[in-house]
């Protein structure tokens, strides 16, 4: 298959939905299909080119997530560009400018149109105080996604939310977890030293966006209360974000910020943790939980939201109330002090990362490419 995929963000521009689309990516490469991917600008890592299957639109920091860019495209461009691509299917995994796009050029040149849905808008509303915006925005969106062959979601508790809000030309485009690269091997010793953790110390890590909607303030306020049994035991936030400069500033006791972690150091990061936290109410799967369970750690958890799809309590998880400093601070305390539950969490997060296979999920995904190209077939020849 030939694909066109658009996305405000994507390599290098580190996100949650950025890493899941180049993965996607590279694994439809692997599989021997052909991708065009229609995204903002962003500064490249010094001294290293774009990559080749990457078409780039003028842009702008977006105000509310100035890491974030907003794109301007240009329409005559990106059409015979597409043209030129001729894509079997068009994949649009934004609901904004370049959304609007490819949306636009797939419905102006007959190519099938698929959608993908990655952000909990209510809850990124309520975070970033536009409340008021959503009855509007809900409005544009169930008519963005109308415009689909298919909507995708990460999880069915996101496709439910999806169904409530009048969008239910659903399916699942699940995550898996490679265990190439998440897995208990990676534990090293030398990592732990950066943090000055000793042989019978406890590594509390968080990996993922440093930002407001990831409720990293109140696991900051939960780990000072701590601080009478936390003892020598270290917090490590992996990551970048708008929040990161100012943690630094605070100087917490026993805080450390790594800044962006990739590849190896990535997975050094996760395996040689002995806690993982994950406070993020906002989550509509949750890779980074999933990839810090096939690492075989046991996780503290904000039950909210995607996470509830493979979290169970006290099975693989230590599932704690959304949106409470106090929540966290008990559920940290217990697995802090409760060495067996921490084991036993271990194991079975490592038994469900095991059932998480990538190929599954690209096969699905792949299955819901080529419904949407027979779908396109079939009203041709209606």
């Amino acid at each position: 298959m030939r694909i066109a995929l658009f996305s405000e963000v994507y390599w290098p521009m580190v996100s949650g939905v950025g890493v899941t689309l180049l993965r996607l990516t590279e694994a439809l490469q692997a599989r021997g299909h052909e991708l065009r991917v229609y995204s903002a600008t962003y500064a490249l890592p010094p001294g290293q080119s774009d990559r080749p299957e990457v078409h780039r639109s003028p842009s702008v920091p977006f105000f509310l997530y100035p890491d974030v860019q907003w794109a301007f495209p240009r329409m005559r461009d990106v059409v015979d560009d597409l043209a030129r691509f001729r894509p079997d299917v068009v994949h649009v995994a934004t609901e904004f400018s370049l959304g609007i796009a490819g949306m636009k050029a797939a419905r102006q040149l007959g190519f099938p149109l698929v959608a993908s849905a990655h952000t909990d808008y209510d809850q990124y509303a309520a975070r970033y105080g536009v409340t008021w915006a959503l009855r509007a925005g809900w409005h544009y969106l169930r008519w963005f996604y109308g415009q689909a062959n298919k909507v995708l979601c990460p999880s069915r508790i996101y496709e439910q939310h999806l169904h409530s809000r009048g969008v239910t030309h659903t399916g699942v485009w699940s995550r898996g977890v490679d265990p190439a690269w998440f897995h208990p091997r990676f534990r090293s010793d030398e990592y732990r030293a950066r943090f000055g953790i000793g042989p019978g110390d406890l590594l509390v890590t968080y990996i993922g966006r440093i930002a407001r909607e990831k409720n990293l303030e109140l696991l900051l306020r939960a780990w000072e209360t701590l601080a009478p049994v936390r003892g020598t035991s270290q917090l490590v936030l992996v990551g970048q974000g708008p929040l990161e400069s100012e943690i630094r500033r605070r100087d917490i006791a026993n805080v450390h910020v790594t800044g962006l972690l990739q590849a190896h150091e990535l997975s050094a990061a996760y395996a040689s943790a002995d806690i993982f936290t994950f406070p993020s109410p906002t989550e509509t799967f949750g890779n980074s939980l999933l990839e810090a369970m096939g690492s075989g750690l046991p996780s503290l958890v904000a039950a909210s939201g995607g996470v509830l799809e493979f979290s169970e309590h006290g099975r693989n998880a230590w599932l704690v109330a959304p949106d409470s400093a106090v929540a966290i601070e008990e559920g940290l305390e217990r697995l802090l002090t409760d060495a067996a539950l921490r084991r036993k969490l271990a194991a079975g997060g490592l038994e469900t990362a095991r059932d998480r296979d990538w190929a599954q999920v690209y096969d699905r995904l792949e299955a819901d490419y080529r419904e949407a190209m027979e779908g396109k077939r079939l009203k041709r020849a209606a």
